[in-house]
C-alpha cells in the first residue's frame, strides 16, 4: 500500500461512487471558520497560544511546575499511571511548546529512536510518533529561534517554507510508520484504528489520519475522501459514534466528525451540531452522551472546539463554561476531567487549555 503522506494518492472505486452519490445532497451551505486549506491543528495551537494569554503568570508558571511534574527521567511525558507514553507526550510536547517551557530536544529524540526500535507501535500509538516527530522539530526551531511560541508560530504558519521543510524531513525519518498506517485503510475510503483492512472505518481513526495528512501537506483529495468516509459513520440524528451501527453517539466522536465536515455543504451537517448542542449542560460543560448525569473536561473542549469551527458565536457560550473548566483547575497547576475522575493529567490540562482559548 502506498502511503497517501508521500505525495501519491490511493485511489478507491468505492470511494468515488460514494462521492457521486454525496454531492447529490448538497443542499444547505454551513457558515464556517475553519476552511478546507486552513489545517486544523494550527487552528488548535492558536487557540492554545490565546488561553496562555488569558492566563496569570501564576498560573502559567503553575502548570509548567505541573507539566515538570508529568515528564518521564527517560524521556517523553507520563500516562495515569506514571509510564512514558507516546500519546501522553503529545499533549504534553503541544503544551510545552505553547508555554515557552524548555526542553531537552536532544534526550527528547533520543526517547523517540528507543521506542522506534523497541516496540511494534499500534495504530494511534504510530499517529502519536509521528506527531511527537514534528512537535519535536517545532520546539527545537522555536527554541533555537529565542522567539516566544506566540511570534514564533506565526511566523512559522505565515512562512509555508519553514513548516515545509519539517515535513519532508518527517516524511523521511517516519516513511516507515506511514507506509504501516495505510494497512489500516478500510473499504469505505477512511481508517479502522482497531482492524487492518475492515469493512469500515471509525471515526477516531478518521480523525487522526484527517489532522496527521493535513499537517504532512497531503493533497485535498486524500482529505476528501476521508471525510466522505464519515457519512457512512453517522447515526440518524446527525450524531456519531466509533462502534458500528450506534443508534446514538458520544460527544468527542460527533465533535471530530463535525470539526472534519465543516467546510461541506451537507444538510446533514446541521442536525450533527443541534445534537451537539444538545449536549451542553446548564453548568456551562458538555457531557460525554445523553444518558450521561454529568459533564466531563474532554467532551466540554472538543465540543466547543467543533463549534466555533462551524461559526458558533462563543460568547453566548463564554461565562459559563469558562467557570465550568475553572472548576476542574487543582492547586498542583493540572486539571482534572471530571468529578468522576479528579486524577489530573497532561491530556486533560491540554484540553482545559484549549477550552479555555476558544472561548478567549
Amino acid at each position: 500500500m502506498v502511503p497517501k503522506a508521500l505525495g501519491i494518492g490511493v485511489k478507491n472505486k468505492k470511494v468515488k461512487a460514494h462521492r457521486l452519490e454525496i454531492k447529490e445532497k448538497l443542499i444547505f451551505t454551513i457558515h464556517i471558520i475553519l476552511k478546507k486549506n486552513t489545517n486544523c491543528n494550527q487552528f488548535i495551537l492558536e487557540a492554545l497560544l490565546k488561553s496562555t494569554e488569558v492566563l496569570s503568570n501564576e498560573a502559567k508558571n503553575k502548570i509548567k511546575s505541573f507539566l515538570s511534574s508529568q515528564k518521564s527521567e527517560n524521556g517523553g511525558f507520563v500516562d495515569r499511571a506514571g509510564k512514558a507514553d507516546l500519546y501522553y507526550s503529545v499533549f504534553g510536547y503541544t503544551l510545552a511548546l505553547v508555554l515557552d517551557y524548555k526542553v531537552n530536544v536532544v534526550e527528547e529524540r533520543k526517547y523517540l529512536r528507543r521506542i522506534k526500535h523497541a516496540e511494534k507501535l499500534d495504530f494511534v500509538h504510530s499517529i502519536c510518533f509521528v506527531r511527537c516527530e514534528f512537535l519535536l522539530h517545532l520546539i527545537d526551531l522555536r527554541q533555537k529561534s529565542r522567539l516566544p511560541a506566540s511570534k514564533f508560530l506565526s511566523i512559522s504558519f505565515a512562512k509555508d517554507l519553514i513548516l515545509g521543510k519539517v515535513v519532508k524531513s518527517l516524511k523521511i525519518n517516519c516513511s516507515q510508520l506511514l507506509w504501516e498506517l495505510e494497512e489500516n485503510l478500510a473499504n469505505d475510503g477512511g481508517y479502522n484504528h482497531n482492524k487492518k483492512a475492515a469493512e469500515r472505518s471509525t471515526i477516531y481513526a478518521n480523525y487522526l489520519m484527517w489532522t496527521l495528512y493535513q499537517d504532512l501537506q497531503t493533497e485535498q483529495e486524500v482529505l476528501d475522501e476521508i471525510t466522505d468516509a464519515n457519512i457512512t459513520l453517522m447515526a440518524e440524528n446527525g450524531s456519531f459514534a466509533n462502534e458500528e451501527n450506534s443508534i446514538d453517539g458520544v460527544t468527542s466522536s460527533t465533535a471530530a466528525g463535525l470539526i472534519m465536515s465543516s467546510s461541506s455543504e451537507l444538510e446533514e451537517m446541521v442536525k450533527t451540531k443541534e445534537w451537539l448542542k444538545q449536549m451542553l449542560t446548564k453548568r456551562g460543560g458538555f457531557k460525554a452522551a445523553k444518558g450521561v448525569p454529568i459533564a466531563d473536561l474532554l467532551s466540554t473542549s472538543t465540543a466547543l472546539l467543533a463549534l466555533q469551527v462551524t461559526g458558533e458565536n462563543m460568547q453566548d457560550y463564554a461565562e459559563n463554561s469558562v467557570n465550568f473548566i475553572n472548576l476542574h483547575w487543582d492547586e498542583s497547576g493540572g486539571f482534572f476531567g471530571s468529578i468522576a475522575d479528579m486524577t489530573c493529567d497532561v491530556e486533560y490540562t491540554y484540553y482545559a487549555l484549549l477550552g479555555l482559548g476558544v472561548l478567549s
